[in-house]
């Protein structure tokens, strides 16, 4: 039986469609993801499904704009059987997308903390790791795949039936064909598609902060759908300069340049730095107190000086290697390298110890263009990027990323002892990122654990001991400085490592052989702070760009800054002050509160005004500094006016 109906109310009925299918695929979201969440009431979870709502009627506004129109200007031919096919399939080329990156934030959720951006495709678009990993992918979420295949069948379906159903008229009803009526029919209708456009009345439009209005922590992330983030950040890695304070404040809250005294005594050590892809504090027994899968990097914390409480300034593998080799913290949406401030001048810690005749050297294991690490290499002043190509032997790929750990480690030893000394070198590891694939060899050597990166980690921590035993034997490992740390945390089982501060807790350690760096420092710590540190331990004696601070300096702060979901976190002593420009702000002591539960900022106020002061000065520094290509000391200019006016 067929209805006669309005256009408006057929396109009405496709809209509410769409809703519905976004709504299961966020009640997806939040099961496949419930661990993240079981510590929140019913009550918050509910109001977040239902805020939601308002988050997708703007996405399927927004993105159904061609259909809109279409539907509108049809005139005669909206009843035409290949009219109808063009909307068909216009329908289903924006919203099959949709959909699919709502499920393919259902498991990358875990490792990134949040949803995804516009700038997940420029990622994709680097090297061939989309190529390389996407049969793994496939092999491993195939559940997921299904669930995406029925919810665009769902829909497909959904929209024919309601299509069959119907025998559109256009406006046919004799009230209606009043000129005056049928004006203000459109005009009504417009109206509601411009507040739909703007997802309210508001005096803003929605934007990724919006969600922050109805549920902080993870529940934003709950509220928003994929296609709305990944639609309101598009061209949207610009930033605005902050002015909160004047120069000369400024420059006592958050000085960016570091000048050490020029009567330093230089040591020409060398410098290994190994950042070991998502080796988070949770599944390193020696800094959580819970099961290690990290025994050799136990052991040798017991002879290294080791910073127990050093957090991530980001949560990818593209924000962590510019924070620990350029100390440039990932206070943005899109990650510096990939970002238009990329094209800034800016220099590392490569380019530093240039200045000192080091050989500099970054050796990882993927795929030669991967993330766009092989330009940042060259631009910061590296001599050498050693990659999957450069190691040519693929007989030990493993299928998806790149070459495996403990081969690679060996053979980054062997080209090592090739460089004139003194010398720099980076060990970017790679096996514990998913699909976490270790050798056939390996299989059953290690505990399985209770999460599928477990085997991974242990494995990546076996070819570490194998790398200090095999460099051990060379001339230069003596007199080398040994810095270990990771690029990120990754999937978690505990609540505290899923909640806003834990799920940046990585590891810092500082090794060398002859013992004279050890203990455990439980100031605050960051991966931004390492390229000074290495600086200050060298005696560095010359001026240079920081956002971090050297953690032999006991006189400097120490802190740790993030930034997600357009909310930032200043970590300090214990404390985590999250700055939220939508919401109220907070205080958490979560060394007693590790569950983020009590919110003291009105009992604190006092240290909370001082860490928002110190907070938004670093927010003011950084936004500045990109925005204004001020990123890099030189000795021929007057720095105060280079760098900050």
């Amino acid at each position: 039986m067929q209805f006669r109906k309005s256009k408006f109310v057929l396109l009405t009925e496709r809209f509410l469609l769409l809703i519905i299918i976004l709504f299961i695929c966020r009640l997806a979201f939040l099961a496949y993801n419930f661990s993240y969440f079981d510590d929140y009431p019913f009550s918050r979870i509910l109001s977040s499904l239902i805020h939601g709502a308002r988050f997708d009627v703007t996405t399927i506004v927004i993105l159904n704009s061609p259909l809109l129109v279409l539907h509108i200007l049809a005139g005669k031919w909206f009843n035409s059987a290949w009219y109808q096919k063009i909307l068909f399939s216009l329908f289903l080329a924006v919203n099959v997308p949709l959909i699919l990156v709502n499920v393919i934030d259902m498991p990358l959720f875990r490792f990134a903390g949040k949803r995804s951006t516009f700038d997940l495709f420029r990622i994709m678009g680097y090297g061939d790791d989309l190529k390389n990993t996407l049969p793994r992918i496939i092999a491993d979420y195939w559940h997921l795949l299904l669930l995406f295949f029925c919810l665009a069948f769902l829909t497909a379906y959904c929209y024919l039936k309601i299509s069959r159903q119907t025998s559109v008229q256009q406006l046919s009803d004799q009230f209606v064909k009043a000129p005056i009526i049928r004006l203000l029919t459109h005009l009504s209708f417009l109206t509601l598609v411009f507040i739909g456009f703007r997802g309210g009345i508001q005096y803003k439009p929605l934007n990724i902060l919006s969600a922050a209005r109805y549920g902080t922590g993870h529940l934003s992330t709950l509220i928003m759908n994929s296609g709305f983030t990944i639609v309101k950040s598009y061209g949207k890695d610009y930033i605005q300069e902050a002015h909160y304070f004047n120069d000369d404040e400024l420059q006592r809250l958050a000085p960016v340049v570091i000048r050490p005294a020029d009567t330093l005594r230089f040591k020409n050590e060398n410098v290994v730095i190994i950042i070991m892809e998502s080796f988070g504090t949770e599944y390193i027994g020696k800094l959580s107190g819970l099961d290690s899968y990290t025994p050799f990097l136990d052991s040798i914390m017991d002879n290294s000086l080791v910073f127990s409480e050093c957090f991530a300034n980001g949560k990818r593998s593209i924000e962590g290697i510019p924070a620990i080799l350029s100390s440039i913290p990932a206070l943005m949406t899109e990650p510096f390298i990939t970002s238009s401030y990329s094209a800034n001048m800016y220099t590392g810690i490569a380019g530093l110890l240039k200045k000192k005749n080091y050989y500099n050297a970054f050796f990882h294991g993927g795929s030669n263009g991967t993330m766009g690490f092989d330009n940042f290499c060259k631009i910061t002043g590296y001599d050498l990027y050693f990659g999957r190509k450069e190691y040519n032997n693929d007989k030990d790929f493993d299928g998806n990323w790149g070459i495996y750990d403990l081969p690679f480690f060996l053979r980054s030893v062997d080209e090592i002892s090739k460089f004139p000394q003194p010398f720099h070198a980076t060990l970017f590891s790679l096996s514990s990122h998913h699909p976490y694939k270790i050798p056939d060899e390996f299989k059953g050597r290690f505990r399985k654990g209770n999460l599928e990166i477990h085997e991974s980690i242990q494995y990546s921590d076996y070819s570490l001991r194998e790398f200090f035993k095999y460099a051990s034997t060379k001339d230069w490992y003596d007199s080398t400085l040994f810095v270990i740390t990771a690029d990120h945390t990754a999937i978690s089982s505990y609540p505290f490592y899923q909640n806003r501060t834990g799920m940046y807790a990585i590891p810092l350690v500082f090794y060398k052989a002859d013992g004279s760096l050890k203990g455990l420092d439980k100031r605050t710590a960051q991966q931004v702070d390492i390229m000074p540190s290495i600086l200050d331990y060298l005696g560095y004696d010359k001026a240079f760009f920081s956002f971090g601070n050297s953690l032999f300096n006991t006189g400097s702060s120490h802190h740790s800054v993030s930034f997600i979901n357009g909310t930032y976190q200043f970590i300090e002593g214990g404390y985590s002050f999250i700055l939220d420009t939508v919401r109220e702000n907070s205080l958490f002591h979560f060394r007693i509160d590790s569950l983020l539960q009590h919110n003291i900022i009105e009992s604190n106020k006092e240290k909370s005004v001082k860490m928002e002061k110190q907070l938004k000065a670093i927010i003011q520094q950084f936004n500045k500094a990109l925005i204004r290509n001020k990123m890099v000391y030189s000795d021929s200019n007057n720095v105060d006016k280079l760098i900050l006016n």
